[in-house]
């Protein structure tokens, strides 16, 4: 079984991180690493941080590139484990993936992965915001109870410093509306996973398809996006 490691830092240490970072995604991206590593005691863990508002998740930041594909596939279903978790504000933990009945087609959907346990945590994003912090882990019965009381601790200390970050780097965020930039960047992302999972090719090739789509149709690339959303919610006979 795995322990933890102790790599965590203070309040005042996670408040001068996020004052030195040039952006919200600059801090983000040290948030998740400081997770990846704390938590992982030296065995391969990958982290994530999602943020949904108004129905629109995104990965805001993750500890390797895999980690940003599990939770866009999630996306792409509108369910998951890190979806449940940030929606129902309670924590998911798979065990073994492989064997879950919950989210069979997810499972199936990234089974070449080598994912073998996800656990994930709700974080309080503040009023609007739902949020949640993500782990994947390829290596079986890594997870055990002390990883996912260490794992829910860290959820729990990064709360404040999340909702600050929101609020200092994205304030759209914070207030009445999503914001432009934030809610485009989370339609495409949503849609090329679509993609990806339609058309069984890699993230290049399924932005590549979508800004061609959107340019034989003279429309901009994240109207392109929410068509694509809503074919697939059609598909699928949610609308």
């Amino acid at each position: 079984m795995g322990t933890p490691g102790q790599d965590s830092r203070s309040p005042d240490e996670l408040q001068d991180l996020l004052l030195d970072s040039e952006g919200f995604s600059d801090f983000m991206l040290e948030l998740v690493l400081i997770a990846a590593a704390g938590l992982g005691s030296g065995k391969p863990v990958l982290c994530s941080i999602t943020v949904e508002r108004e129905g629109f998740p995104l990965t805001v930041a993750s500890s390797e590139l895999d980690a940003m594909f599990l939770d866009e596939r999630q996306y792409a279903f509108d369910n998951g484990p890190c979806l449940t978790a940030l929606r129902q504000q309670r924590t998911v933990f798979i065990p073994e993936l492989a064997e879950s009945k919950n989210w069979e087609d997810y499972a199936r959907e990234i089974a070449s992965s080598g994912v073998h346990a996800i656990l994930a945590v709700p974080v309080e994003a503040g009023s609007g915001t739902q949020a949640a912090l993500n782990c994947y882990s390829r290596e079986p019965g890594m997870m055990d109870a002390t990883f996912i009381s260490a794992v829910q601790a860290f959820a729990g200390s990064i709360s404040r410093i999340l909702r600050l970050a929101l609020r200092f780097h994205l304030p759209a965020l914070a207030g009445a509306d999503l914001g432009s930039e934030l809610r485009a960047r989370g339609l495409v992302d949503a849609a090329v996973a679509v993609i990806m999972i339609q058309d069984k090719c890699s993230r290049a090739e399924a932005f590549a398809q979508l800004g061609r789509s959107a340019f034989s149709g003279n429309v901009r690339i994240g109207h392109r996006a929410i068509e694509v959303l809503r074919e697939a919610r059609r598909a699928q006979g949610m609308e």
